[in-house]
């Protein structure tokens, strides 16, 4: 990430109605004999319809299987930035760097916390709105050359000043979504439809190597995002509209009235 970045439904059937043109009371009549086997045979044949359609997915779909690379790409950046909320975890290693990070976040309008990892080493942070808060072991602080500070921050939660907390600036959903448009925005090619993780969705790819899942049925967010192209990695979105509480941690230490 480095600088750069911070079910299936009812199918369409409609209640099944008895009416004149259905099936009443077996009995005898001019047009002849409706027996209660056949009429059990009409159920049998409903009710298969109805599992066949089941399992087939049934979920309308919103559309995203007949857009191109280009537009499956627009409309799930589109639908991130819409979220209310979401999960993401993944790893993104720089071809310039040693090693890799990995992410595992909430994020929730402005707002995010969760853990990233580099090597053996975890930063805790929450971020609420424009206050960014961290906290490390005493390996991180010497991970990042301040051993000195670690006597007197070492698994506190701080809070930055501005300068140190701009490194964190893309933790929201807006920013994801702006990062992500970058990665998305070279999609080309063929749109194909998959089952990821058992939900329907569509995927479109890029000559520099970006993948992208999309979701095929409500919301057209992203689901999964594969990067070939400057940083390497994947990144996997999930529980959208989740209920969500990030607040400022209590205690902490702020680093301004420090300096």
């Amino acid at each position: 990430m480095g600088t750069d970045w911070p079910s299936p439904g009812q199918a369409g059937i409609r209640r099944a109605g008895i009416g004149r043109a259905g099936i009443g009371r077996a009995g005898i009549g001019r047009t002849g004999l409706v027996t209660r086997r056949a009429a059990g045979r009409v159920v049998a044949v409903v009710a298969a319809m109805v599992l066949a359609l089941a399992a087939c997915g049934g979920e309308e779909t919103n559309g995203l299987q007949d857009a191109s690379a280009a537009e499956v790409g627009t409309r799930s950046v589109e639908a991130l930035n819409s979220a209310g909320s979401v999960h993401v975890v993944g790893t993104a290693q720089d071809p310039s760097a040693e090693g890799s990070t990995r992410y595992d976040l909430v994020l929730s309008g402005s707002s995010a916390r969760g853990t990233i990892t580099s090597g053996s080493v975890v930063t805790e942070i929450v971020k609420v709105a424009d206050d960014t808060y961290t906290k490390g072991s005493r390996a991180y602080y010497e991970s990042i050359g301040e051993g000195d500070a670690a006597d007197l921050l070492a698994d506190k939660w701080v809070r930055l000043p501005a300068e140190d907390a701009e490194q964190y600036r893309l933790f929201t959903i807006e920013g994801f979504a702006m990062a992500i448009g970058e990665y998305v925005a070279a999609l080309d090619g063929k749109v194909t439809t998959e089952d990821l993780a058992g939900r329907q969705a569509v995927a479109a790819g890029s000559a520099e190597g970006t993948r992208l899942w999309a979701a095929n049925t409500g919301d057209p967010v992203p689901l999964r995002l594969d990067m070939l192209n400057g940083e390497q990695g994947r990144m996997e979105f999930s529980d959208y509209g989740a209920k969500v509480s990030i607040t400022a941690p209590a205690g902490a230490v702020d680093l301004a009235s420090l300096s």
